[in-house]
């Protein structure tokens, strides 16, 4: 598959929500990192404005001829533990 081939894609999630249409793929080293969707005119990938959804390769569950279909990232704040203090307890500085 070439990046040609991935560039206009529908993005869709695993229930099936429009997620818009790849615009711009990022690698790194060769290796497919992230695909860019959403709104994504000729004008804001000429000005460099990055409006729209960043989809990290690991994401992808996937690929077809009509559709990339994506999981769901996992929630940030699942992974962070202990890192708040409750309302409750102040440092006494």
């Amino acid at each position: 598959m070439r990046l040609t081939d991935l560039r206009g894609k529908h993005v869709r999630s695993l229930d099936g929500k429009k997620l818009g249409r790849v615009h711009d793929v990022h690698a790194d080293k060769g290796q497919v990192t992230a695909l860019m969707c959403g709104a994504g005119s000729l004008i804001e990938r000429l000005t460099a404005n990055q409006h729209g959804r960043r989809i990290a390769w690991e994401q992808i569950v996937k690929i077809d001829d009509r559709a990339i279909v994506i999981a769901p990232k996992p929630s940030a704040s699942r992974n962070r533990r202990g890192t708040r203090r409750s309302s409750g307890q102040r440092s006494k500085r």
